[in-house]
């Protein structure tokens, strides 16, 4: 398909080479490739489960703290099965020590230059001076003037997954996030069963972690990539059935209260 001939062609070259200082050629190394996407934690709810309760009773109530304060972590990882630390975005109004923050706890352009400069910290060691590639979705918080002009001078090279395909080709969505939100919601009910204390900024991380360690191994991983064609590339992975736009289901609307007239006659 175009969108997938397009995506080997832009990430790994006609052979699968990027182009060098001295103009030659070098492989971008298996070590070197990674995705990165982020997904947002609340306090309370989270994903259904199945309960035991009471027969005959419809309804299973839990206790949770009620806040719907959002936090968003930022997951990276590599081909090679490894994983960075994840960037972890509170909602505030001002900046707390070590702790990144936006007015709705979102990641905006700012968020995203600290996030790249973060991310050639973490990975330059293990580049060794070679180019590196970051897989992202469309999000305008990886396309701001400073971070596209960080990764040029740090060769960095950022691929964008097709626009409306981010369930098809990002592994990250495919593989990992849906049990990092079953393990997220175990944990927070664990720890509000034993500690009695609500979710927040000062032990987020602590409960977090716990399930980010469970989901991110190296098999989930390598899963994430194998699974969307992305590494090692394999065209059959994503079919043309899976790339279908949307059926219409309805061609009729329907309101939920009748209205009177005369809203009726014109509706």
């Amino acid at each position: 398909m175009p969108a997938l001939a397009s995506l080997e062609k832009d990430t790994y070259g006609d052979h699968g080479v990027d182009e060098d200082n001295n103009g030659g050629h070098e492989p971008i190394r298996e070590e070197n490739i990674y995705g990165t996407d982020e997904s947002g934690f609340f306090p309370e709810g989270g994903i259904r489960v199945r309960v035991i309760g009471a027969r005959g009773k419809k309804t299973q109530h839990q206790q949770s703290d009620g806040g719907r304060e959002n936090t968003t972590v930022i997951v990276t990882i590599c081909t090679d099965g490894s994983s960075l630390k994840p960037a972890v975005i509170y909602k505030g109004q001002s900046y707390h020590v070590k702790l990144g923050y936006s007015k709705k706890g979102w990641t905006d352009g700012e968020i995203g230059v600290e996030y790249i400069k973060d991310f050639h910290d973490q990975t330059k060691a293990k580049a060794e001076g070679h180019t590196r590639l970051l897989l992202v979705d469309g999000h305008n918080s990886h396309y701001t003037l400073g971070f596209l002009l960080f990764t040029r001078n740090h060769r960095i090279h950022v691929l964008c997954y097709p626009s409306h395909a981010t369930h098809v080709y990002q592994g990250l969505d495919v593989v990992i996030f849906g049990p990092l939100k079953l393990f997220w919601t175990q944990e927070k009910d664990k720890w509000l069963c034993e500690k009695r204390t609500k979710v927040d900024k000062t032990n987020f991380l602590r409960i977090y972690g716990a399930a980010h360690s469970h989901v991110l191994t190296l098999e989930n991983i390598r899963a994430a990539f194998r699974r969307t064609g992305t590494w090692p590339f394999d065209r059959s992975v994503v079919t043309t059935e899976m790339m279908a736009p949307s059926l219409e289901t309805s061609c009729q609307g329907y309101l939920p209260v009748q209205p009177t007239t005369p809203v009726r006659a014109v509706t």
